[in-house]
């Protein structure tokens, strides 16, 4: 297997934007349902005008930066947004790169073609597991509504991506789901662990341990390596950061630089990422449930750079066990899941099986 880069990975600034609270489903995981501020999406949720002008910030701190801009449209269900279709016109005018954070269950063959003529550039869907497994979590009949999505997808055109939330309740079913999308023709596949916040609060205890998640990663690796031999076209992203730390000690990872101070990867939080919630609540990151700031009452530019809270989390030399370790600039875990486990976002990840 070809060794991974060491080097700066090419960057761009995104907005992961929950336009509505709104959703067809009520997934026992979600991290939304049951938080402290859903009540207040559902109820303020960002008009269009407001919206407009989060898109005219968002389009002049990433000119200003001189950095390619992609938002994420996600929710709730993006697609129950009224003016979604008029929002991602808007950004796309602007020369925004549009995603789709979605369900499947409005995603028509009528909607998917307006979509691509917006010029949407990728529609990601969720399977978290095979069809009983994946309907528990969600509700009867998404996994079937989610294969035809991404039928859909396909026939006219749209990247296909699945994202897979990991926890112990679905651990023996990622290879059978790592199967599927390639047998759907699924244009790209990766998965992220379950953080236990919103309604996901009840899957604490369901977390795996350290070295189970290191064996699970292992047998990901192996499947991946299979299917990649057999020129199975889906692409496997890598978003889980423990990677590095796997491939280190399989003698996959590059050369580490010389240069010990400058971050090449790992987490983007307060480095390339904000998370905008319906009612215009700004986080880091979604899965880190601190507000940073608001729009469009502040400025985009104004959060990133001068949120107290946002500062305090760019103090990476306090985390607790990364600041000690030699891949610092290319992993630093998860500090969502370190933050849902002890409050403090500064902690150990509790799913890092490295020893110091």
């Amino acid at each position: 297997m070809q060794k991974q880069e060491t080097q700066p990975r090419k960057r761009r600034f995104t907005l992961q934007w929950h336009v509505t609270a709104k959703c067809s489903n009520r997934c026992t995981h979600c991290y939304l349902q049951n938080s402290e501020g859903y009540r207040s999406e559902i109820e303020n949720e960002l008009s269009l005008s407001d919206c407009l002008k989060v898109i005219d910030d968002f389009y002049r701190t990433t000119t200003a930066w001189n950095i390619p801009a992609r938002v994420n449209f996600t929710g709730g269900d993006p697609l129950l947004k009224p003016e979604i279709f008029n929002l991602i016109e808007y950004a796309t005018k602007k020369g925004i790169t549009i995603g789709i954070l979605g369900n499947p269950e409005y995603l028509d063959y009528k909607t998917a073609l307006r979509l691509k003529e917006l010029g949407v550039a990728r529609y990601q869907l969720s399977i978290d597991g095979m069809e009983k497994t994946h309907d528990g979590f969600r509700s009867n009949g998404s996994f079937e509504r989610t294969l035809k999505g991404i039928r859909i997808l396909n026939q006219v055109g749209i990247p296909s991506v699945v994202m897979f939330t990991l926890s112990k309740q679905n651990t023996d079913e990622i290879i059978p789901v790592i199967d599927l999308v390639t047998k759907e023709k699924v244009v790209l596949f990766d998965f992220a662990r379950l953080v236990p916040i919103g309604s996901g609060t009840q899957f604490q205890n369901d977390m795996l341990k350290p070295k189970e998640y290191r064996d699970l990663l292992l047998n990901i690796l192996e499947e991946y390596k299979r299917l990649k031999e057999e020129d199975c076209n889906t692409y496997f992203s890598r978003k889980e950061n423990l990677w590095k730390l796997l491939y280190q000690e399989l003698g996959l990872l590059q050369p580490l630089p010389k240069d010990k101070k400058t971050i090449f990867g790992g987490c983007d939080i307060g480095i390339s990422s904000l998370s905008v919630l319906a009612d215009g609540t700004v986080y880091s990151c979604r899965r880190l449930p601190v507000r940073i700031g608001k729009v469009p009452d502040e400025s985009l530019r104004d959060i990133f750079m001068k949120s107290p809270e946002q500062n305090k989390m760019r103090e990476i030399e306090r985390m607790e066990k990364c600041s000690k370790c030699e891949l610092f600039q290319f992993c630093r875990g998860c500090p969502a899941v370190a933050y849902a486990v002890s409050g403090n976002y500064f902690a150990p990840d509790p799913q890092c099986w490295k020893e110091l």
